[in-house]
């Protein structure tokens, strides 16, 4: 035999070009031009020759190569390429290098991709085998949804470390649990497939013995001592316990690779494969196509083949499913739009094999449509904080989600369905119709909530339901808190901590958490819990405006609730320092007023007065009108200084009731404005004070109170004030005309509400629905709220009944509440205040 049979392509080319001027010269030229594309043509070859996977453009490469070799000595070549051309699916018979070759035992079979090679997928490939050859994590699971390639990745890595020149192993095996295939006439069942980790190690021993019938126990005794890369593919078939007890089994000698969809979810290093980039895709398609000789497809423009790879989210077993599909007949967009067999296929078996609560989120994800942070999900959810966490876990095993960063923070991960998950869900197995309707209704509340903040923090940036967020990322905490602080209002104190509880397990480092949580513990009278809370709120604040804002609340409960002025004062000023607002000075006018410090409190009181408006306006008027009945107080009860007293309780009086004669209804206002003409006539009334001196302020002061007696009979002072009355009638000094000015207000001396028919029943209510025919009034002895027909308002004219009522106060009566089961009023009338006019329209 001769010595040339023996020569490999490279050696042979080698040979001739070297002697080439002993060959005919056209043909020497040809072997010298051709020189370059020989290595190409060489690796080919050896792929083809060893049963390796073909690379992508393999078959074109090959074909265009050896086009190049046209003198009449390649008839042989020319005849084989013009066979090809004229039958693409013809090939050549040809004998396989036998597998006693080999320098490394192995199983693996025939890849399935050799029509493109393996696209897109080098990376991920490289990073495998570079975790295999280093031999430090045990097991590495390639995971991804179904048909995204997790089988091509094993095979184009186990064979290229079956080539490798640095390869540990001396025994490559693989076998595959994988029981039915997608073609494009359905899903088949794959005969003979093993189903169990028994059956794979049936499956694997026969490659070291043909004889091998057993077990586990003995494919450990085959492998002992043997460097072995152990290869299962779509493992997700099996449960976790199989796969322990595999591992536990076999020798140490062994190192694992997995495909799943799900994982092992132990002691594994996973490798997540994703859908193929664009470009790759587009690839796929066009040489998928070609090779199946499907031109119509192959020569679509780059926008359309664009839109179809995308339409099939960049799946390779997509993109090859709808090309046979093409190839056997269906209509390319029958099939582009009917897709339920690939769908099932690729996510059906994780599906049912999951609970309720991934179930779940993978229902609320569908409805919102979009990705979402978890603390989102948390807000949406109706399960607690770790069992959602434990529901996106596994969905991410599954493939079923996937995580993207968040554009504000990169450290914040969103959770996204999957495109194959989406359309599953969509076409397949649609959620429950309720829970997508629940889910849209709390991502309504959640989008309203945000927006209502950002509103309320806009008008009156300490209002004590205004949660303040270091960015849009905090908003689902937000609007926790939020919901704590409305349920505490409304008394449901369970509730509400049930809502602190999720927001701090969202949060657990974030301020205002602990600062609405002692808002909360302060509200309930839970003094020392509270301060607590607050303490921490403030080491936690990590600026001066949070530790400014948590300041002034916690100056509040000090005040308020530890009846700790003086403490109080040290954060009041923090917070007045940095923010200068109304809200902080009129808070630290209060403190100074309430530690006595009464000139400090009311140069506090009026520089925030100017700075107010609205109901900050009121509630600051209202706190310097008290201001001047405690200074008068003090005065008179620790100085016995009765005129100066005098003097301050009537400043007080006259400052609060210029504001009620404007118009305003403001209950707490006229509380204050009763106390302090209180005030002032136990001062004129002490011992040693003439009543007489004054006589003009007590005209004013008690004609005053008798006109708006409406309004003051309301308050919780009333009830007080005809003692006062009483004592300055019986004093023996009065003059006639400040005696006639009492009598009006005698009938309440003993206590009660007046007698007098038109004032007996009367109260103040708020328009809160006005119908233009009826109305009903808000009021707080009538939690069902008072009817009322447009008959019994006292003159309103015929053609202003077209006007809204709704939002003012009117004065009314109601029928006998036992008669019938609705209030009904029986008499409204829109003057509200005597001396005032009509209200506003």
């Amino acid at each position: 035999m001769s010595i040339v049979e023996f020569l490999h392509l490279q050696e042979a080319y080698d040979l001739l070009n070297q002697h080439r001027d002993s060959l005919p010269a056209e043909l020497g030229r040809e072997l010298r031009g051709n020189v370059r594309n020989l290595s190409d043509l060489v690796g080919i070859r050896n792929r083809v020759m060893h049963s390796r996977p073909l690379s992508p453009g393999d078959a074109e490469r090959a074909v265009s190569i050896c086009r190049l070799f046209v003198t009449r000595y390649w008839q042989s070549t020319k005849e084989t390429l013009d066979h090809l051309a004229a039958d693409p699916h013809w090939e050549p018979s040809f004998s396989l290098t036998s597998k006693s070759s080999e320098k490394v035992l192995h199983n693996l079979p025939l890849p399935e991709y050799d029509e493109t090679g393996l696209v897109g997928r080098n990376s991920d490939c490289q990073k495998i085998i570079k975790l295999l050859l280093r031999r430090r994590e045990p097991i590495t699971t390639i995971v991804g949804e179904g048909g995204i390639g997790k089988t091509a990745v094993a095979l184009e890595v186990a064979y290229s470390i079956l080539d490798h020149t640095d390869s540990p192993y001396e025994c490559i095996l693989w076998t595959s649990l994988k029981t039915e295939r997608l073609t494009a006439d359905g899903v088949v069942q794959i005969a003979g497939a093993a189903r169990d980790v028994t059956g794979a190690a049936q499956s694997l021993g026969t490659a070291i013995d043909e004889s091998f019938t057993g077990g586990i126990r003995e494919l450990a005794s085959a492998l002992d001592g043997i460097d072995t890369l152990l290869i299962i593919d779509n493992l997700e078939t099996v449960s976790g316990s199989e796969v322990v007890a595999l591992y536990d089994s076999l020798p140490e000698s062994v190192t694992y690779l997995f495909t799943s969809r799900i994982g092992v979810g132990q002691f594994e290093r996973r490798i997540p494969l994703e859908p193929l980039q664009g470009r790759d895709a587009e690839m796929l398609f066009r040489n998928f196509s070609r090779s199946r000789g499907v031109d119509r497809l192959a020569v679509l423009s780059t926008e359309t083949v664009a839109e179809v790879v995308s339409r099939l989210r960049y799946s390779p077993l997509a993109i090859r499913w709808y090309v046979l599909s093409v190839e056997v007949g269906r209509q390319p967009l029958e099939a582009l739009a009917n897709q339920e067999e690939l769908l099932a296929f690729c996510v059906e078996s994780v599906y049912r094999s999951l609970a309720e609560d991934p179930k779940i989120v993978l229902a609320m994800l569908f409805a919102l449509d979009r990705s979402a942070t978890y603390d989102e999900l948390v807000v949406f959810a109706e399960i607690s904080p770790d069992r959602l966490r434990r529901a996106v876990q596994y969905l991410l095993s599954g493939s079923m989600v996937s995580l993207e960063s968040d554009i504000e923070n990169p450290l914040v991960s969103r959770v996204r369905l999957t495109e194959a998950a989406r359309q599953f869900l969509r076409k397949i197995n649609p959620p429950n119709g309720e829970l997508l309707d629940r889910t849209a209704k709390q991502e309504a509340d959640f989008r309203k909530s945000e927006e209502l903040r950002r509103a309320d923090e806009q008008t009156r940036q300490l209002a004590p339901n205004v949660v303040r967020v270091r960015s849009s990322l905090d908003a689902p905490t937000a609007h926790l808190l939020r919901l704590a602080l409305f349920a505490s209002r409304r008394g449901n104190i369970e509730q509400a901590l049930e809502h602190l509880d999720r927001a701090r397990t969202l949060n657990p480092e974030y301020w205002e958490v602990d600062r609405v949580e002692a808002f909360i513990h302060s509200a309930r009278g839970q003094v020392d819990q509270a301060t607590a809370m607050y303490r921490s709120a403030l080491r936690r604040a990590e600026n001066e405006e949070s530790r400014a804002i948590v300041s002034h609340f916690f100056a509040g409960h000090l005040a308020r609730k530890a009846h700790d002025p003086d403490q109080a004062l040290e954060f009041a000023k923090r917070a007045h320092e940095h923010f200068g607002s109304s809200d902080t000075g009129q808070q630290l006018g209060v403190i100074f007023v309430w530690s006595r410090r009464f000139q400090e409190g009311q140069e506090h009181l009026e520089s925030a007065l100017e700075l107010a408006t609205g109901r900050s306006r009121l509630i600051t008027l209202t706190a310097l009108v008290e201001s001047w009945r405690r200074w008068a107080e003090f005065l008179m009860d620790h100085h016995r200084q009765f005129a100066d007293a005098a003097n301050k309780s009537y400043a007080g009086f006259s400052l609060g009731i210029r504001e009620l004669r404007s118009g305003v209804v403001d209950l707490r206002l006229a509380a204050a404005v009763l106390e302090s003409a209180a005030m002032f006539i136990k001062s004129v009334t002490a011992s040693g004070v003439s009543v007489n001196d004054y006589e003009r302020q007590l005209k004013e002061v008690l004609g005053t109170v008798s006109s708006q007696k409406v309004v003051f009979c309301e308050t919780a002072p009333w009830k007080y004030f005809p003692g006062y009355v009483g004592k300055l009638y019986r004093s023996s000094a009065l003059t006639t005309q400040l005696r006639i000015v009492c009598e009006p207000l005698m009938v309440h001396i003993d206590g009660g509400k007046p007698t007098s028919p038109d004032v007996d029943s009367v109260r103040i209510g708020k328009v809160c629905q006005w119908k233009q025919t009826y109305g009903f009034i808000e009021h707080a002895d009538y939690p069902s709220n008072v009817f009322f027909p447009a008959t019994v308002i006292e003159g309103l004219p015929e053609r202003d009944q077209r006007y809204t009522l709704a939002g003012q106060f009117v004065r009314f009566t109601v029928e006998d509440a036992r008669a019938t089961d609705r209030v009904r009023a029986n008499w409204v009338s829109l003057r509200v205040v005597e001396d005032s006019g009509w209200l506003s329209e």
